[in-house]
């Protein structure tokens, strides 16, 4: 599932769908889709939280979770 980017538009926020998803899905202005949202932490933003309370490992498997390693 590609990673889309939410930027400014006026006074709203939208996420850009790329070209070649639009053309895939063979999507039309109106057309309406389902859109599941999954907020990705930025690893600086709870890092220094965890300052000093997890080994190295732990804080790996942390930074890698829901990675698709394989």
């Amino acid at each position: 599932m590609p990673k889309l980017a939410v930027r400014r538009t006026g006074n709203s926020i939208a996420v850009p769908l790329p070209h070649s998803l639009v053309r895939d899905l063979k999507l039309k202005p109106g057309d309406e889709v389902v859109v599941r949202i999954e907020r990705i932490p930025r690893l600086l933003d709870f890092a220094g939280t965890l300052k000093g309370r997890l080994t190295v490992d732990e804080f790996t498997k942390l930074s890698n979770e829901g990675e698709d390693l394989g």
